[in-house]
């Protein structure tokens, strides 16, 4: 294979590696056509045929092949240009990725190429930002791949495809006011996102207010989840009345993950009667098999409170 690259300007990777300026402004430190690159002018001859460097080129298994081919051979990046962030985030009204240790919040307006994200992702919790609800969805033909392993969305809706495209490699996962719905654009059940996130170990999820995707069969089809019994976190707000909560809280005697569960405002007398029988109950518990859950609500008695947090902190749960 001929691999001579003494034509055209170099194009590795490492042409993006260039030092933040002293202003600070990391937008302006790479300008888009800093990262065009100028296709080769001459032919490539390679030991195999043409079809299957182009299925190669086109196909990369893994970062890692894709990282070692495009450092050998430019030829494979002019065919498939794709950029590899572990950064993603969405900022002063800008989507953002951090290329290396030196680039960092660099937009990605008018850079040209895909990208393949890993890392961290976070979309929704900047307050400088007005947020409106496609812009995942708007971003994602632009991503090439995604094996994000903290994922943060707020006030974002996608469909069931979307999500599972973005979430299903993802170990840990922040949620706020996200919709996913079918491709019917009906909301899915809570339990059907969680199915959708196999890989997750450690969820934080905050319910709409009035959210109607618990249901009272949410715990039950939850309980079948094999990755539900995986949990090292699994943290619940604004959790709605029609939370199972008995079905839940025997589920959490016979794991080994710390859960936390604080519910909404709008709660039945008798709703909360079952909240402080359970919170009654661990109180009173001398030992533990078990991380006792940290459970609250709104009228919740603040000596009980207080109670509660402390036997949690004494048997390793961690705020």
């Amino acid at each position: 294979m001929d691999i001579s690259e003494s034509e055209g300007p170099s194009t590795s990777s490492s042409t993006l590696k260039r030092k933040r300026s002293a202003s600070g402004n990391a937008s302006d430190v790479i300008p888009a056509k800093r990262l065009r690159f100028i296709a080769p002018n001459r032919r490539y001859d390679f030991d195999f045929p043409d079809s299957v460097i182009y299925y190669v080129a086109k196909n990369p298994t893994s970062a890692k092949l894709y990282k070692k081919l495009i450092k050998v051979c430019r030829y494979f990046f002019w065919k498939n240009p794709i950029l590899f962030t572990d950064w993603l985030i969405y900022k002063n009204n800008e989507m953002k990725a951090d290329f290396s240790k030196y680039e960092h919040d660099i937009c990605l307006k008018n850079v040209p190429y895909k990208f393949w994200v890993s890392g961290f992702c976070n979309i929704g919790f900047d307050a400088n930002s007005s947020f409106k609800k496609h812009i995942v969805p708007s971003f994602l033909p632009r991503i090439y791949r995604c094996e994000i392993e903290n994922l943060a969305l707020e006030n974002q809706k996608l469909t069931t495809d979307e999500f599972s495209f973005l979430a299903a490699k993802t170990g840990q996962v922040c949620f706020s006011d996200l919709t996913v719905v079918n491709r019917d654009g009906k909301e899915i059940a809570f339990e059907r996102l969680v199915e959708l996130i196999p890989e997750v170990y450690s969820l934080d999820h905050y319910f709409k207010d009035y959210d109607k995707s618990v249901t009272a069969k949410t715990v039950k089809e939850m309980l079948k989840l094999p990755q539900l019994h995986n949990f090292v976190e699994f943290r619940l707000y604004n959790v709605p009345e029609a939370f199972d909560i008995e079905a839940f809280f025997a589920h959490i005697k016979k794991s080994k993950g710390m859960f936390q569960l604080e519910f909404a405002g709008a709660l039945s007398v008798p709703y909360q009667s079952r909240l402080e029988a359970i919170v009654d109950e661990i109180i009173a518990a001398e030992t533990f098999d078990y991380i006792p859950p940290f459970i609250s609500y709104p009228e919740m008695d603040d000596e009980k409170s207080i109670k509660l947090s402390e036997v949690c902190g004494e048997n390793d749960f961690h705020f």
